[in-house]
């Protein structure tokens, strides 16, 4: 028997479960050396590596800025990074390319046959979040591939595609024994807005994930709550709130509830977004994780975001600080800031190069259909 009563969500996760890292473009080897970056959180790995991406990489080499118009430029740094040598970083350029067309459909192209499993689960979603039906009919090799988040992933878009498609493996996922498919069946079956879910996603949770440590169980754990709120299940949202105060060796969980809040549109959490983003509050954040908060008030409130530390940190030492810069310019989507943004996009660090090509693209992004 097939799931039925589906309805696509349009709106596009900042949040993929087959990257390395918390939000777009947001990962290097920075974490090595400190209790908690940005751009090393590797909670599910953006994944717990189901589509691992393997270990963070350093940066490598930065990218060529050549076309003098901003949003050229921008492409053409994705497209670089669309064919590097490091899986995360194709992975991110999939993503950040999705307000786009044609590079999209050649990125999606590439990132289906590719041979790291986290780059074709980003690839097969792109597929259906970004109304890529025409070619819909490569992902049936994917129903087949030995990750069950690719599976899912594949499930996902044939569906949105009007492909009359099983979703009951959905359910086999998230019961299974890898915790990444479960998490990556949640997100999947919020995407298709299936509220008769719900049941399934809560007994997936709190079980034991005897191969990761109990903080990556607890992120696991948000990550599907996060889903029960997108399907209507509000009891889970406190829970995504409290994690706003986690103690600062669990800062990745404060990042990821900041993000959560804003892709869930949570104006209750904006007076302690905005005591976190300015250092107000009783938790005195550095300037990574406070502009992580900054970038979710960028969506939940942008007049609230803390401008002078936005710009007071484009020239940061940290590259995790800068690429984080990057992020807060993007979720405002203020043309104003095309000058900053072309700063970044010169950046020594191919991450933050990344990250602004995709603040870029955000302020020119083409109309698509719901």
């Amino acid at each position: 028997m097939k799931m039925s009563g589906l309805c696509v969500s349009n709106r596009m996760l900042t949040l993929l479960l087959a990257m390395v890292c918390l939000g777009p473009l947001g990962c290097s080897d920075q974490g090595k050396t400190a209790k908690w970056s940005s751009r090393d959180q590797s909670i599910v790995p953006t994944t717990n590596q189901p589509a691992s991406l393997g270990a963070v990489p350093e940066s490598g080499p930065r990218l060529k800025v050549q076309n003098p118009n901003l949003k050229f430029a921008a492409i053409e740094v994705l497209e670089q990074g669309g064919v590097s040598e490091r899986p995360l970083m194709r992975a991110n350029a999939i993503e950040a390319l999705e307000p786009t067309t044609e590079p999209l459909r050649r990125a999606v192209l590439r990132g289906l046959v590719d041979p790291n499993e986290g780059v074709r689960f980003v690839a097969a979603m792109s597929i259906g979040r970004r109304n890529l039906c025409g070619v819909s009919h490569l992902l049936g090799p994917l129903l087949k591939d030995p990750s069950n988040s690719v599976r899912a992933a594949a499930i996902y878009s044939m569906s949105v595609c009007g492909d009359d498609i099983d979703l009951n493996p959905l359910a086999g996922f998230m019961v299974g024994e890898k915790a990444s498919d479960r998490a990556n069946a949640a997100l999947v079956l919020a995407e298709l807005d299936n509220e008769t879910a719900i049941p399934l996603i809560r007994n997936g949770m709190g079980r034991d994930f005897k191969s990761y440590d109990p903080a990556r169980s607890r992120t696991i754990d948000l990550l599907m709550a996060e889903s029960l709120v997108r399907l209507g299940d509000r009891r889970e949202l406190e829970a995504i709130r409290a994690a706003l105060f986690a103690p600062p060796e669990h800062s990745e969980m404060t990042a990821l509830a900041c993000q959560m809040l804003a892709r869930l549109g949570d104006r209750t959490a904006i007076p302690n977004l905005h005591d976190l983003a300015t250092g107000e509050g009783p938790r005195k954040a550095g300037p990574e994780l406070r502009l992580v908060a900054a970038t979710a008030l960028a969506d939940l409130q942008p007049d609230l975001v803390p401008m002078d530390l936005v710009i007071g940190q484009i020239g940061s030492e940290n590259p995790a600080v800068r690429l984080q810069v990057a992020n807060v310019l993007g979720a405002l989507k203020a043309p104003s800031m095309e000058p900053q943004l072309t700063i970044l996009l010169n950046d020594e660090d191919p991450y933050v190069q990344m990250a602004s090509a995709s603040a870029i693209l955000k302020l020119t992004a083409e109309v698509r259909p719901e």
